[in-house]
């Protein structure tokens, strides 16, 4: 593992990152235990860094800390993922709506953004070809952020970051079980085509019909791996 070598404010939240992706991508289970000093020695880095992290991530509900014995990755609530999808396609069809709006040709930063979507699908389309989950589902996050940079509410996209933690476990497994990145890079193409047409209703409801189509899995999927789930949730 490389070393994080940067400011403490900048270490915390490198390792916030790390251990969110470990736990998003199930390198961490739901269920498993890890340990602070096991993690500091791994990063080579002191344990306050490790610490501030966890505790952001227990605050989050993504960790549960046990004392004097270590700390829990946390199971998926059921109900959790539902409330947050709920939530997410509200507040994310805003932002599509509001990016649709937005979008002028005769902005400057419109060439900007044609080119950083151009290369986000493409980075898609190689993780696809390479059959790479945890490519595919960064590119994926990479895409939904964009249109929220687009969008142009700062406000409006860290809630919608925040809310989605809690979908993006089961989000990964769906990508993992399915393989049906040739779908999601459609729809995504299909998105793009609609901001670009200014056409705020169009690109609200295909972000629906997007999310949703990903969602009707989510019940095989809680059935099969029902060990990573909460018992009551």
């Amino acid at each position: 593992m490389n070393k994080f070598t940067v400011q403490r404010k900048t270490l915390s939240y490198e390792v916030y990152n790390h251990l969110y992706n470990k736990i998003i991508t199930l390198a961490y289970k739901p269920g498993q235990m890890i340990y602070e000093s096991t993690i500091a020695e791994e990063l080579g880095i002191s344990r306050t860094p490790v610490r501030e992290a966890i505790h952001l991530l227990s605050s989050e509900e993504f960790l549960h800390i046990i004392p004097q014995k270590g700390i829990r990755v946390k199971y998926i609530s059921k109900k959790k993922v539902q409330e947050a999808l709920q939530v997410r396609k509200s507040l994310e069809a805003v932002a599509f709506r509001e990016a649709a709006g937005r979008w002028d040709e005769s902005d400057l930063r419109v060439n900007d953004y044609k080119a950083d979507l151009r290369r986000i699908v493409l980075q898609q389309r190689d993780a696809a070809k390479m059959q790479d989950v945890i490519g595919f589902y960064h590119y994926d996050e990479v895409f939904h952020d964009k249109i929220l940079e687009i969008c142009g509410n700062q406000t409006l996209g860290a809630i919608v970051r925040q809310v989605r933690g809690h979908v993006n476990r089961i989000r990964y497994l769906e990508f993992f079980e399915t393989r049906e990145m040739d779908r999601v890079i459609h729809d995504h193409e299909e998105l793009i085509a609609l901001i670009q047409h200014n056409d705020r209703d169009g690109a609200a409801k295909r972000l629906n019909q997007h999310l949703d189509t990903a969602a009707r899995h989510y019940g095989d999927i809680m059935e099969k791996y029902a060990d990573y789930f909460e018992a009551q949730s």
